[in-house]
């Protein structure tokens, strides 16, 4: 029985030889009260205690040498003694870390800052955009990325010290025991400079274009500043139709710009593939390139005359001081860390679209509306009314069906010229929803057949651009009475008709959110038909949609 206490105690951490010597309370000051604390624990504790020390009084010696822990030197806190503190893996960001003499760690590691070892390292030390110093014992490897590993004198290495674009340096007394790896960046094998140390940890790490503390990239932003203010100057009227895009359909103009980035792989590719098309790429390129200087132009210009617009400040509305005050706006942003990096992506996608969207808009503006087919009806048939009347007999270039006055009066059951089909009423969500949820079966049958994706899309493509482009519906849309137009009254051709169906995927990807969109939008537009400018109407019944 007795050995079995001894046993416990022992696991336990306790002294046999102190339970087996007489239990002494610390005498109390005159006039003192004790604790409540240990008073309670008194109480409790005294019993047990007292039958414990009868049981262990009459162990041998050895029993009681096995059983009895060292001692712990005076003074000394619980948990401490004379080797320090022992942590885990020490992991720091964004600061430097040092490990005091007396203390021992598995493991250190500091990202964007320096590593001081003066105690004992059981495994690696690591820093990441700064300096490893040793001045005591690393068992593992010491490694430095874009930066030193100092080995001080008496101190000691175990493992291999590596400088990833810097150097490693062993002062006299110090070793290494393992090999020594020095890995350059550049080609002339330099180490890596400190602007560079200091740009990695100021903007890559907290995740930002621009940091108040680094010098050069100031240099680098007024450059760029100087270039800008050039572009604003030389080419006033770009600028400013591109500026209002963006201030008259911000959501448009993003849009166009997201869908622009994905298509630009998309066509690169298209091009590469024919062979004769690499003559175009890099003239692609280029216009990419000078669409995104304009846009960005334009992009600090509309924040700024926005701003003044919302002031009502006429001063802040002048295209030059709109620009100085959306180039400082921006110039905040992107020193914020996380939102900056956020804002200089969104600002670049931005920038190509409200190019993308003046582009089209100007093309749109150039082309001349035609109204013929006015002579080829009675004379005088349109004399005397205005113009707004006079609107209704008239159809767009090219479609011949509808090339002639006299086709507007034609019989019930003929197709509309799209001036009237614009004064039908929109389809709404769920009636367009109806005609997806149509569309979508037959799509997913054609897609089983050719084996899914990626041929499935193409054939989804293919159907929805060819059927758009052909009768301006689909089969879903047909048994809906659905019909798609443009706003500008041309015919939907098959270009426009391919923008809305890639535009329509791009919709898809972003949770539906394109086509939610219809649900709320005065219009019932999703975000493919305000990229594609067209409308999706209801016509009434009897109104063929299918004519060969």
């Amino acid at each position: 029985m007795k050995n079995h206490i001894s046993t416990y105690l022992a696991v336990m951490g306790l002294s046999a030889a102190a339970c087996a010597a007489p239990l002494a309370t610390p005498p109390l000051a005159a006039g003192s009260v004790p604790e409540p604390g240990t008073q309670l624990l008194h109480t409790i504790l005294h019993p047990s205690l007292s039958i414990l020390h009868s049981h262990l009084s009459g162990l041998p010696a050895p029993i009681l040498a096995q059983v009895a822990l060292p001692e712990e030197p005076a003074g000394t806190p619980s948990g401490q003694g004379k080797q320090g503190l022992r942590r885990d893996a020490l992991v720091v960001i964004g600061k430097s870390v040092e490990l005091a003499a007396e203390d021992t760690a598995d493991a250190v590691v500091a990202i964007g800052g320096s590593v001081t070892i003066h105690g004992k390292v059981t495994g690696a030390a690591v820093a990441i955009a700064g300096n490893v110093t040793v001045h005591g014992e690393v068992k593992d490897a010491a490694v430095a990325v874009l930066g030193d590993v100092n080995v001080e004198p008496d101190a000691l290495v175990r493992g291999d010290a590596v400088a990833v674009g810097g150097r490693v340096k062993v002062a006299e007394g110090g070793t290494v025991q393992g090999g020594t790896q020095e890995v350059d960046f550049g080609m002339l094998g330099i180490a890596t400079p400190e602007w560079l140390r200091l740009w990695f940890v100021e903007c890559v790490l907290k995740l930002r274009p621009m940091a108040p503390n680094v010098g050069w990239l100031w240099g680098v932003a007024g450059g760029f500043f100087l270039f800008y203010f050039l572009v604003a100057l030389l080419f006033p009227r770009p600028v400013r139709a591109c500026a209002e895009e963006f201030i008259e359909r911000p959501a448009t103009t993003f849009l166009m710009g997201l869908l622009t980035k994905i298509l630009v792989p998309v066509v690169f590719v298209i091009l590469a593939a024919t062979g004769i098309g690499l003559v175009v790429i890099p003239f692609l390129c280029a216009a990419l390139i000078f669409a995104g200087i304009i846009g960005k132009v334009a992009l600090l210009q509309a924040m700024g005359v926005a701003a003044g617009r919302q002031l009502n400040n006429s001063l802040l509305q002048k295209p030059l001081i709109g620009f100085f005050l959306g180039a400082i706006f921006l110039l905040v942003l992107y020193m914020v860390p996380v939102l900056g990096l956020v804002a200089f992506s969104v600002a670049g996608v931005w920038s190509i679209g409200g190019v993308v969207t003046a582009t089209f808009g100007g093309l749109r503006r150039e082309i001349p509306p035609k109204t013929g087919g006015q002579q080829a009806g009675p004379p005088g048939l349109n004399a005397g009314l205005p113009p707004s009347d006079s609107a209704a007999f008239t159809a767009p270039a090219g479609d011949a069906s509808m090339a002639s006055p006299s086709q507007s009066l034609a019989p019930t059951g003929a197709v509309p010229p799209v001036t009237e089909l614009v004064s039908h009423p929109r389809a709404s969500f769920w009636e367009r929803m109806g005609a997806g949820f149509l569309d979508t079966v037959l799509v997913s049958i054609l897609s089983a057949v050719v084996g899914g994706p990626p041929l499935g899309f193409l054939v989804a493509l293919a159907y929805f651009a060819g059927m758009w482009a052909w009768k301006g519906t689909t089969i879903g849309g047909i048994v809906l009475g659905l019909k798609v137009v443009r706003l500008d009254g041309a015919a939907v051709t098959f270009p426009v008709a391919l923008v809305r169906g890639l535009a329509a995927a791009f919709s898809v990807v972003v949770l539906f959110l394109g086509f939610l969109w219809i649900a709320w939008d005065k219009d019932k537009q999703g975000w493919h038909d305000k990229i594609a400018g067209t409308l999706v109407l209801k016509l009434p019944r009897g109104t063929p949609l299918v004519c060969f």
